[in-house]
């Protein structure tokens, strides 16, 4: 495991100055608010869709060029948009970027400009999918756009102006279990790697999770503690959203689903789990790394301390978030340059 330091060196249990000052300005959410049921007649869908992401800056110091595209699946087109190095010149990689959202917000654009700075660092092509949402379109929809896009990526090199013939698949949070879910699929190996943004490998709930989720299963400073609670908390509360509007109950131990209940790696590319200490998916992370271990599959984690899920939203607000693109950025020039 690759261990990210903070400011606060090699402490462990001590949010980030930058996320402890925005969770204090942000309202407080009790944790048996976050563990109690969900009565969707009472939310405000919409805000709560807007609310999905944050604000984040373009860093790049070159220029790229971008296009709206439809990505032709069965029945259907789905919109992507296009990034790339300006020019003719194809590039040897390509990586399909898949937003989070809770599988009920965020589009192509959420993190586009995450996506300007891979293609810059990693002189790569990167498509960034329009997927369907819930919960207009449930689960298996989300997933079934990601992978058929991975097949026609995979099969329109030349128009997208790339040349090795398998590709990189990446996503945060939703899009990283996408991500992972278009890995187990992958049959006829078109992707080369995957690399999850603190994905949401689990859906189940609380008390039924495999790693018997609990708070104590997070070291934190006294002081930052209801701080944390309150990071975690509003991660738990969207989870027990997505189950409630994405999946049918029952379908949630589905490993396309919660891929921490997979059994079946056979189709599985190598992947980096980038992971964040204050994140509510990092133990349905860790121990999906125990899986990937215990199968003999080839993975990495990169682990950054002080932060909470979302920080990959934040470009140019926090400076690991840009740290996060650079690494992505290496493993695509590394890994794509064996193929």
């Amino acid at each position: 495991m690759i261990i990210k330091n903070t400011t606060y060196g090699e402490k462990w249990g001590l949010l980030d100055p930058k996320v402890l000052e925005r969770t204090k300005n942000k309202p407080a959410l009790s944790d048996k608010k976050a563990m109690g049921p969900i009565d969707l007649s009472t939310i405000d869908f919409q805000n709560v869709r807007d609310g999905m992401g944050s604000p984040n800056k373009d860093l790049t110091n070159s220029q790229i060029s971008e296009k709206s595209i439809l990505i032709q699946c069965q029945n259907r087109y789905i919109p992507a948009i296009v990034c790339r190095p300006a020019g003719e010149q194809p590039t040897l990689n390509a990586c399909l970027y898949l937003h989070g959202g809770g599988f009920i917000g965020g589009n192509s654009s959420t993190l586009l400009n995450q996506c300007r700075l891979i293609v810059e660092q990693a002189n790569c092509t990167v498509i960034s999918l329009d997927y369907r949402l819930a919960p207009e379109t449930p689960f298996p929809g989300a997933l079934h756009d990601s992978c058929e896009a991975v097949e026609w990526i995979v099969s329109h090199q030349e128009y997208l102006g790339f040349e090795n013939s398998q590709i990189f698949v990446a996503g945060d949070s939703a899009g990283g279990n996408l991500a992972v879910g278009c890995g187990l699929l992958d049959e006829n190996h078109y992707i080369k790697h995957v690399i999850s943004i603190y994905g949401a490998l689990d859906l189940q709930k609380i008390s039924q999770t495999l790693y018997h989720w609990d708070y104590s299963l997070y070291e934190m400073n006294k002081e930052h503690k209801n701080f944390i609670h309150t990071r975690l908390n509003k991660i738990m509360y969207i989870t027990n959203l997505m189950r409630s509007l994405y999946i049918e109950s029952e379908l949630v131990t589905d490993p396309l689903i919660s891929p921490v209940y997979a059994q079946d790696f056979k189709n599985l590319p190598s992947i980096t789990l980038i992971e964040a200490e204050f994140d509510y998916f990092l133990p349905s992370n860790k121990y999906f790394a125990r899986l990937l271990q215990k199968y003999g599959k080839e993975y990495q984690e990169i682990l950054y301390k002080g932060l909470d899920h979302g920080f990959f939203d934040r470009l140019g607000y926090l400076e690991q978030t840009k740290e996060a693109c650079l690494d992505i950025a290496r493993i695509i020039k590394d890994k794509g340059a064996k193929i």
